[in-house]
């Protein structure tokens, strides 16, 4: 058996999370931990990063599994939930869903009105916090102007900061081009954000003491790095804390290393055959690669079965030796095969059961990511099943 296995460096964790709050030390942190953790595995990574002020999961169920482990801080729904029996489990779990709708506020509204009497037994008890997402260019989700200027013109009574059962915790938007710093929407987003905030505060009645002014939430990994003014009360760390940098698109390519992140997830197998080649001999599926000389290569257990990318080009590194070794045939279920050539050159002797790493220590996913047509977020969310992780 030669096992693949992803070895989650929880140290990393720590000091990526660092490194975001050393970037705003008097902004508050929501680590994003949906999709499993970016794959990594949302129960040991929600442990690393216990110094978060709160999580960000997408979608309820993911809370729910947070919930059922044991995990107490906040946590915000960033899709919100869509019926009524959805955010009586976030009032029972104490959960802060996303309001990206009318339809779900006014599903909120309902819950609200039907079920406040028998949930809550003082007429001052807090039921629910929840966030506003507003579209200020994304054009994804979130409350359009003209819907957020209706929202809080027929609902002022529903905002006012006495209504001590339903608590606008904050509001938040999503930029659209964070990973390019001069493109000019960025600027567009962040002056809608600021003015639609403010049409907020005139809408809100007389604070009190047990109320917090709402609070924004604008700064995704991109923009914590490179949008200072974005910032604001929350920020929401979601790629940068897996030790990837979001800039990767940038030319010349960017790492997390650029960014003094460290790299969470590396990536490994083993070397399962080494086999000598003849000039002109083709490797693999559609024998699409053919040997340019009498030549060494080896066949690694791994393929897209576990999760590494079926697109990957040739000239792909994979690191073996502390050596870049390049991809050559295609990717196949269970195994890829390399050019052992420039492991040979420096003498280094190569056995079966050699170790592989695809990416991560010594080998960024970014470059691994770009030979393959993608982005590092979809490598790491891809693992299946079949790799073995290892918590070190």
């Amino acid at each position: 058996m030669r096992p693949v296995t992803a070895s989650i460096n929880l140290g990393a964790l720590k000091h990526n999370l660092a490194q975001v709050k050393q970037s705003a030390p008097e902004t508050k942190v929501v680590s994003v931990i949906k999709a499993n953790a970016y794959g990594h595995g949302v129960l040991p990574v929600a442990d690393a990063l216990s110094d978060s002020d709160c999580f960000a999961v997408a979608r309820l169920d993911e809370a729910v599994t947070l919930r059922e482990q044991g995990i107490k801080k906040k946590i915000i729904l960033l899709e919100g939930v869509f019926s009524i029996e959805e955010y009586l489990s976030c009032i029972e779990l104490q959960l802060l869903p996303v309001i990206q709708s009318l339809a779900q506020f006014r599903c909120l509204q309902e819950c609200m009105a039907q079920n406040s009497p028998g949930v809550s037994k003082k007429s001052n008890d807090l039921l629910l916090e929840y966030w506003l997402k507003l579209d200020t260019g994304m054009h994804r989700l979130g409350l359009s102007e003209d819907e957020f200027t209706y929202l809080l013109d027929n609902n002022s009574e529903f905002f006012n900061s006495t209504n001590s059962q339903c608590i606008l915790s904050g509001i938040m938007t999503h930029f659209a081009c964070a990973d390019e710093p001069d493109n000019p929407v960025n600027d567009v987003q962040l002056a809608q954000f600021n003015q639609q905030y403010r049409q907020l505060i005139k809408t809100q009645s007389v604070k009190t003491d047990r109320v917090s002014p709402v609070k924004k939430s604008m700064a995704n990994s991109a923009a914590i790095l490179s949008i200072p003014e974005a910032h604001f009360d929350w920020l929401r760390p979601g790629i940068m804390l897996y030790g990837v940098s979001p800039f990767e698109s940038a030319k010349p390519i960017r790492t997390g290393l650029d960014e003094q992140l460290m790299p969470v997830m590396t990536l490994s197998a083993q070397l399962m055959a080494i086999k000598k080649l003849k000039k002109g001999d083709c490797i693999g599926y559609g024998a699409s690669w053919c040997c340019p000389e009498d030549m060494t290569i080896g066949v690694i257990a791994i393929g897209y079965g576990d999760g590494y990318p079926r697109h990957a080009a040739a000239g792909t590194p994979v690191l073996i030796h502390n050596t870049e070794v390049p991809l050559v045939g295609r990717v196949s279920m269970d195994m890829i095969t390399v050019d052992l050539r420039p492991v040979e050159e420096k003498s280094i002797p190569l056995s079966i059961g050699d170790t592989a790493i695809l990416w991560g220590d010594g080998l960024p996913i970014e470059y691994v990511s770009q030979k393959s047509g993608t982005i590092a977020y979809e490598l790491l969310c891809r693992i299946t099943q079949r790799v073995c992780f290892n918590y070190v």
